[in-house]
């Protein structure tokens, strides 16, 4: 498996894996404007090239990274594919001396916190406005 950061990609590519997960076709234009406001995403890629994982990271570029999608293909899902990509993430944002943010299911959470990411116990809220 090759992990790449920024790599070029393929819209229809993107689109194809995130149908993968259940999440349905997007507007190529949608996706790509989205990929415009990042501030950085990694690609991670079989033996064949074939995309089968992703993390998108919005961030201010000074202190605040949110991570945002990260997928892995559902036929490679429990290959350590996804704790691949979150390690080379969590490097990647060190780096950059960004503090890492995620809103993820507390099915996951266990996920997360092999990599350091804790639950909020500091006095911070979250809000948000599902639709």
């Amino acid at each position: 498996m090759k992990i790449i950061r920024k790599e070029e990609i393929n819209i229809e590519e993107l689109n194809n894996l995130l149908a993968t997960i259940g999440w349905g076709n997007n507007s190529n234009e949608k996706l790509n404007n989205s990929l415009k406001l990042s501030w950085g995403w990694m690609t991670a890629r079989d033996e064949n090239n074939k995309l089968v994982g992703f993390v998108q990271v919005l961030s201010d570029g000074i202190k605040h990274a949110y991570i945002l999608r990260l997928l892995v293909h559902k036929d490679y899902q429990g290959k350590g594919i996804g704790t691949g990509i979150v390690e080379e993430l969590m490097l990647w944002l060190d780096e950059n001396k960004l503090n890492p943010i995620l809103l993820t299911k507390p099915a996951e959470e266990s996920f997360y916190k092999k990599f350091g990411l804790e639950r909020e116990q500091n006095g911070f809220i979250t809000l948000f406005k599902w639709e």
